[in-house]
């Protein structure tokens, strides 16, 4: 029987995932790491910290194969963070600490390309929108503020392909991550002149450039001492960490979309062929199916802001083995609206809709009588409703939405998926697995393997059923219809008021 690990690379932790080919998650090994905040707006990390834990997970791995002596792996598929940047000298070796995808130094920068260069411009070449997220703008603010840095960088590298190049020794990325660099054009996959001018590089500054599911190389003999696993084996570059959840939630035809909802939130949806907003405001990506788009909106800050909220308000709930689980009781038993109190979840700036990065979070109407279930409440329904307005984007670019499929650490929540059925108005579908990146990483593997012919194949195989499905109820549509309209209200009050750049200037 065939089996692959899959290298689950996140922003604050690493997994080695074992698969087999009819989708059984047979062990997990993981290694948390931590990113620096050198200064406000400035988020780093450590390459190095990558290495390590890929060493260490897959260390692991090889312990539990030892006991399991029946199992062969036969590759790693790797899936990854987007849109950090790691400059690296001749030697292979990181030149600086990478500067991570939620960094903002180079706003300056974004709004410099946005008056010279233009959005729409740059959205139907890239299919991105000019923001702090992408890569271009990282290397000019390179170019300016560290030049020894930028004259001396060999490559320009994501996180992907660092851990990649350390398990194979080969500069290899893929159409999703490239995606994501503002380096690629979307329609014909390849790295475009033009840009590349603009960042004052060439293509060797860059990786080989390859379709996602392609072998990236062999597993290094060094790296294969250090772990245990079989030198040779092969390291499949399986793409984008979001990419790879869309396939194991089914967005692989029309009509589907998803909402991975964790840290922050990522709404994808299935296009044929490269779909742009008139407004830049969602996404066009490359797919982890190979020749194929998704239409993607993102959210900075959601599951996060209830970890916030639990840790800096209900100190009460620090012996409680599931404080999440007693949070959203207390939620549950407020009716929809959260008694009018509502919140804007733009705590580290708002990604789509508004793509603005000015936007702070706010919690609006609040009383003397606004309890903390009252406010637990509006944080799952904020959360909610700005999915809600990046689905209905996304369904005016590729078509009719029938049903949306969740995961992510928030989806657990019961409560949770009936408010976002309610929200959406749409049936949302939670399937067993919850390890979607992974899932979608051993998927692809085994289709570049052979085991499957297709991605839909491989879904149909692997994809162990739904763990609950949830229907809008007609009385709570209309009120979150209602609060949509409210929402709205709220944020334009707040951006043509002023509000965002007086407070910026404290």
């Amino acid at each position: 029987m065939p089996h692959i690990v899959a290298l689950d690379i996140g922003t604050s932790s690493m997994r080695a995932v074992l698969y087999d080919h009819t989708g059984n998650l047979l062990h997990t090994c993981g290694f948390e790491y931590h990113t620096t905040f050198p200064q406000p707006s400035y988020v780093e990390q450590n390459p190095e910290s990558w290495m390590e834990a890929a060493v260490t997970v897959l260390r692991r791995m090889s312990e539990y194969l030892e006991e399991n002596e029946a199992i062969r792996v036969d590759a790693i598929s790797v899936t990854s963070q987007r849109a950090s940047l790691i400059p690296m000298d001749r030697e292979g070796h990181p030149l600086r600490d990478a500067i991570m995808w939620q960094d903002k130094r180079s706003l300056p920068v974004c709004e410099a390309l946005e008056r010279e260069v233009g959005l729409s411009s740059l959205h139907r070449k890239t299919g991105l929108r000019i923001n702090p997220f992408f890569v271009l703008n990282k290397i000019l603010w390179l170019r300016d503020h560290e030049p020894d840095i930028y004259m001396a960088a060999d490559k320009f590298i994501g996180v992907q392909d660092y851990v990649i190049y350390q398990l194979t020794g080969r500069y290899v990325t893929d159409w999703t991550q490239a995606s994501r660099t503002m380096l690629m054009n979307i329609e014909s996959f390849r790295w475009d002149e033009e840009l590349l001018g603009m960042a004052g590089i060439t293509p060797d500054h860059l990786c080989e450039l390859v379709a996602p599911g392609s072998v990236a190389g062999q597993l290094r003999a060094e790296v294969a001492a250090f772990t245990g696993l079989p030198a040779g084996i092969p390291v499949i570059v399986s793409g984008g960490d979001q990419q790879n959840a869309a396939l194991a939630l089914g967005v692989i035809q029309p009509g589907h979309a998803e909402a991975n909802t964790g840290t922050g939130s990522f709404v994808i949806g299935y296009a044929d062929r490269p779909v742009f907003d008139a407004d830049c405001r969602v996404l066009c990506q490359a797919s982890a199916i190979a020749g194929n788009w998704v239409a993607e909106a993102s959210i900075f800050n959601s599951g996060s802001i209830y970890r916030w909220f639990r840790e800096q308000f209900r100190p009460d709930l620090a012996d409680d083995p599931k404080p999440f689980v007693t949070m959203d009781r207390e939620a549950d038993g407020v009716p929809p609206g959260s008694n009018g109190v509502m919140m804007l979840p733009h705590f580290e700036g708002s990604a789509a809709p508004y793509w603005n990065p000015r936007a702070k979070g706010i919690f609006f109407n609040l009383s003397l009588g606004t309890t903390h279930a009252a406010m637990q409440r509006a944080i799952l329904e904020g959360i909610a409703l700005e999915i809600a307005d990046n689905l209905d984007l996304i369904e005016s670019l590729t078509g009719r939405l029938s049903e949306v499929s969740v995961a992510g650490g928030m989806v657990k929540s019961d409560l949770f998926c009936r408010i976002q059925a309610d929200a959406y108005g749409r049936r949302v579908i939670r399937y067993r697995n919850n390890e979607a990146s992974s899932l979608g990483a051993a998927m692809n593997g085994f289709v570049t393997l052979g085991v499957h012919p297709s991605i839909p194949e491989a879904f149909q195989a692997m994809v162990q059923g739904e763990s609950g499905a949830f229907l809008p109820d007609a009385v709570r549509r209309e009120i979150y219809l209602k609060l949509l309209e409210r929402k709205a209200v709220l944020y334009h009050a707040l951006h043509e008021g002023g509000a965002y750049h007086a407070f910026m200037e404290l």
